[in-house]
């Protein structure tokens, strides 16, 4: 037990001796590395980020205020199958319909860098410099394409959900910190307004729909009214059992159509409402704000791991150096022993 233990600390003394013959090739590395990255934190770009938090109000959140009411008055709206935005918002938001709307548009931005006139606007193609083969066709779609694929190839929208909570995060990081707020409160209106217009056309569907088959069912009660008037009229003073019986099948006929008529015009009354509500289906838990600092590149993180890690890499280059720098020497005596005994 004791000689394994003397042989670890001989192999870890041997080791160390290695390594500190060779401190300077260890020392030199470990600056070289912190120096890059040094270098690295200065001229990268410097991403600036702005996060919206919000929820979906979905349609039955949405209604609990107005089946409240509806119950007030001796009828309530059924549960039905609730839109689930969420479920389709960040297709939405990735879309090339949706992107265009910023794509073309232009921008103010803070960073005299990026231009020497931060009082003129720009477009995303004149900030990031984009170039586009003038010899091509379509230069204009090429030129939009290019935009949107560098929006999300290089994530500067992201969409999160929370699936615990619901809460969702529309993220926007670009190189100025004015056009990342700015194009953050923008996506946002916009992607409202979109879901906004989608509720409305369906609600203006729902109603349609309603309203033609609250024609057919009250054409069917005058029907069946008719009919009814029609019977009572030519059997005024008859007792026979079955004219009863046929007579209380149409006063059930004409019952029934009375009772769907009265349901499908209250629902005729709430489709009428729901279509012309104007309620913002996105709620905002926190609101976007405008970076003071920078989101990325993160000095004290890659200044702490350039630190660590030329550490660790002049350690390994001093190791290996001495001992390829050994191994040589003791090749070439074996060489030279050789030579030596091959002459004599």
């Amino acid at each position: 037990m004791s000689q394994n233990s003397n042989s670890d600390d001989i192999d870890l003394s041997r080791l160390i001796a290695r390594i500190l013959r060779q401190k300077k090739i260890a020392i030199v590395t470990a600056i070289i590395f912190f120096v890059i990255a040094l270098v690295y934190v200065n001229i990268a770009n410097k991403f600036y980020q702005t996060t919206t938090k919000f929820v979906y109000q979905s349609s039955t959140k949405q209604t609990g205020t107005l089946s409240a009411l509806t119950a007030l008055a001796g009828f309530s709206i059924g549960s039905g199958s609730s839109d689930d935005g969420s479920a389709y918002m960040e297709d939405i938001i990735k879309s090339m319909d949706f992107l265009l709307l910023f794509a073309n548009k232009e921008w103010f931005i803070a960073d005299t860098n990026k231009t020497a006139d931060t009082l003129m606007p720009i477009t995303l193609e004149k900030f990031w410099k984009i170039e586009i083969d003038s010899s091509l066709n379509n230069i204009e779609q090429r030129l939009q394409a290019a935009i949107i694929k560098k929006m999300l190839k290089q994530k500067y929208i992201q969409y999160e959900q929370d699936k615990k909570t619901g809460i969702i995060s529309l993220i926007t990081q670009f190189e100025d910190t004015k056009l990342s707020y700015d194009l953050n409160v923008a996506m946002f209106e916009e992607l409202n307004n979109t879901l906004l217009h989608k509720m409305r056309f369906k609600a203006a569907e729902n109603r349609k729909f309603i309203e033609g088959r609250l024609e057919e069912v009250k054409n069917d009660l005058k029907k069946s009214e008719e009919i009814l008037l029609r019977f009572q009229q030519q059997n005024r003073s008859g007792n026979d059992p079955s004219i009863k019986l046929q007579e209380s099948r149409l006063i059930r006929d004409v019952t029934i159509n009375t009772e769907l008529a009265l349901q499908i015009q209250k629902q005729y009354e709430l489709a009428k409402i729901e279509e012309a509500r104007d309620m913002p289906l996105l709620d905002v838990i926190e609101s976007p704000r405008r970076a003071l600092i920078h989101f990325k590149p993160r000095p004290e993180i890659i200044l702490a791991i350039s630190f660590v890690g030329g550490i660790i890499l002049g350690l390994l280059f001093a190791l290996g150096f001495d001992l390829w720098h050994t191994e040589r020497k003791k090749l070439i005596e074996q060489v030279e022993k050789a030579r030596k005994e091959l002459n004599a």
